[in-house]
Order: C-alpha cells, then sequence, then structure tokens
C-alpha cells in the first residue's frame, strides 16, 4: 500500500513569490546578496485513532520525515540561482475506506502499517533583475516508486509605483502513476497506469499603505484534467468496497488577502491573512490566520498564531453509499468532507 496523498506540483511551479508578498522587500539587483545555503528537517506524527473509530484493532497512523536544502547563489549582477531538493519518507498506516456499523456510524477501515515510502524532490530557478523588476523561471521534477511529476512555472514583478508591486505566474504540471500492486489479484480493479495535468495561473498586488501597513490582493485560478482519483482509497456502496471515483475535471478560483503592520511602540508586527476557495467539485472553503511576531533581544523572534478553517463537502463526498450514484461517482476521502479544523 503506498501513499494516498500526494503533493501536488502545480503550485510548485510558481515558486514561493506566488504564496508570500510579492515586491515585499525584494532587493533591486542580484548582487545584493551573498550566496546562502540552508538545512530544514521536519518530523509529522499522526495521532492514532480512538478505539471504537477503527475496524483495525491497531489505528496507528502513518509519520513522516522530511530533509530540505536549499542553495542561493547570485551569478552575475542580475541574476540569480535557486536550488531547492527535498528527501522525505514516509511510513504507517493510511485511512483506506469507511463502513457502517450496526447503527449505521461510520467506522474507519486502514491499510495497515504497510506504507514505506521516499520521494525525491528538485526545482531550479532563475531570475533575473531588471530596473523595478523580477523576471523568474522554473522547473522541476518529482520522483516516487509510483510517481512522477515534472513541472515549469514563469513569474513577472513589476514596481509601478514606491511601495507598490503587481505580479503575474503561469504553471504547468504534468504526473505520471503506476500504482503498487495495479492490476493484481488481490487488486484487480486497481489501475496499473495513468497520467494528469494542471495548469495554474497566478495574478497579485501588493502596496504600502504607509511605513508600518502593507496589504497584498492575490488571485489563483487552475485547473486539472485526467486521473484524479485515488487509486488506493475505496468507498463502500450498497455493502460492496469499489475504488474511488471522481470526475476527471477540476477548476478552481482562490483570492487572497494580506494585512502586514507594524506596532513600534511593541516592536512586533501583527499578520493576519484570509483565503477564500472555491471550486467545480462544489469545495468551498474559508481560511483565517492570525499571527504576532514579536522581536526579542539577541535576534530572537516569538510568532504565536491562530488559523481557523471550514470546507464544504464535495457534491459527491459521502462516508459511505447505500445505493451507486447515477453519475458513478464515488469517494469517500475525507479531505473531500465537510470539516472545520483551529490549530494555535
Amino acid at each position: 500500500m503506498r501513499r494516498t496523498n500526494k503533493p501536488s506540483k502545480t503550485l510548485l511551479a510558481l515558486t514561493a513569490s506566488a504564496l508570500a508578498l510579492p515586491g515585499f522587500g525584494a532587493r533591486a539587483q542580484a548582487s545584493d546578496a551573498d550566496s546562502e545555503v540552508q538545512y530544514r528537517h521536519s518530523s509529522y506524527r499522526e495521532q492514532s485513532l480512538p478505539t471504537g473509530k477503527t475496524v483495525n484493532a491497531d489505528g496507528r497512523r502513518y509519520e513522516i520525515n522530511t530533509h530540505q536544502f536549499r542553495l542561493l547563489r547570485p551569478l552575475s549582477e542580475t541574476l540569480d540561482l535557486a536550488v531547492d531538493a527535498t528527501h522525505e519518507t514516509m511510513s504507517g498506516a493510511s485511512p483506506w475506506f469507511v463502513v457502517p456499523d450496526a447503527n449505521g456510524r461510520p467506522i474507519q477501515v486502514m491499510s495497515g502499517a504497510t506504507i514505506s515510502e521516499r520521494r525525491n524532490d528538485l526545482l531550479a530557478s532563475l531570475t533575473r533583475y531588471g530596473y523595478g523588476s523580477r523576471l523568474r523561471g522554473s522547473a522541476g521534477h518529482s520522483i516516487e516508486d509510483d510517481y512522477r511529476a515534472t513541472n515549469l512555472g514563469v513569474e513577472y514583478e513589476r514596481d509601478i509605483a514606491v511601495g507598490s508591486t503587481w505580479s503575474v505566474g503561469l504553471g504547468g504540471s504534468w504526473d505520471r502513476l503506476s500504482p503498487t500492486d495495479g492490476g493484481s489479484a488481490r487488486f484487480p480493479d486497481r489501475i496499473t497506469a495513468a497520467s494528469r495535468r494542471s495548469a495554474n495561473t497566478y495574478a497579485g498586488y501588493s502596496t504600502a499603505l504607509n511605513p508600518n501597513t502593507a496589504l497584498q490582493f492575490g488571485l489563483n485560478l487552475g485547473r486539472s484534467s485526467g486521473f484524479l482519483s485515488d487509486p488506493y482509497k475505496l468507498a463502500t456502496v450498497d455493502g460492496t468496497a469499489q475504488a474511488d471515483r471522481r470526475p476527471d475535471d477540476r477548476t478552481l478560483l482562490a483570492a487572497t488577502t494580506r494585512l502586514r503592520y507594524f506596532v513600534e511602540a511593541a516592536n512586533a508586527a501583527l499578520h493576519a491573512d484570509y483565503r477564500l476557495y472555491r471550486d467545480d467539485w462544489r469545495i468551498g472553503a474559508h481560511t483565517l490566520e492570525v499571527a504576532w511576531l514579536q522581536n526579542l533581544p539577541a535576534g530572537w523572534l516569538l510568532s504565536p498564531s491562530l488559523r481557523g478553517y471550514s470546507q464544504d463537502a464535495a457534491y459527491f463526498y459521502a462516508p459511505f453509499y447505500g445505493t451507486a450514484r447515477n453519475d458513478g461517482l464515488a469517494s469517500s476521502d475525507y479531505r473531500l468532507s465537510d470539516y472545520r479544523a483551529l490549530s494555535l
């Protein structure tokens, strides 16, 4: 059994400027920075499912260990090279499908502790700096035992006034899936190979209202097509476990607003972000995050934050199905469900 939640590659093709505040703190030319080498490690482990919520006697989940490397090197006065490499290992168990108990309540069936996977991802980008402008091109490739993804992207930023910048970006991803045990005697309905394509466009505007206040507005439009189902997940339909089936295309629209306000009296900054998301699977989501960045002596920074998230379910989602849908779609993937989350 392999991992079921593959990371999206399309947004990676747009790189960090589509996610941060375009133009804020950007230097006028590449020679303003020295070469940089960065390393980051993160370890993530999911809490076990409580007894009674899973059919499996062992409700243990998976854990992920990630190593990230970054090299930033100026090639000339107007040209930068950035290389980002990620090595990730994952092991444990993942949600497989859901069945009703004697009272009709959903019970999770886990895959068992059979997931063991490695992912290697490489992304390179070149940035050319002009007078008040930045042009960046990027290319990346990701490799797993059962997954290949190639992405390309281009971005352009332009300073239109003192403290104001607009930016646009375009990215594309081409993915190839070859699921483990596809077409085998144990999983005869699992596909042996499939592909998907994604395209993403981004437009943003940022401005400094005054020396202490900055705003950014962003709009993201994306479309994916091909095999968008999860080959490793099942859905219970009329008492029978069947393959996960989702539409073969998806269009999304997301709008983002970000506020940055520096509080001089406290030598701190307030960050507030809001994101509205909609797609044609009828998933609607709201994300609100507030953070306080407190400067401390000796260069330390304390940054508590609060994040709230709410999501509507996809129109074809259900924990399980009494009868088959007329359109043949079925997915019990909890990531497509209606849920709320609050993190501190």
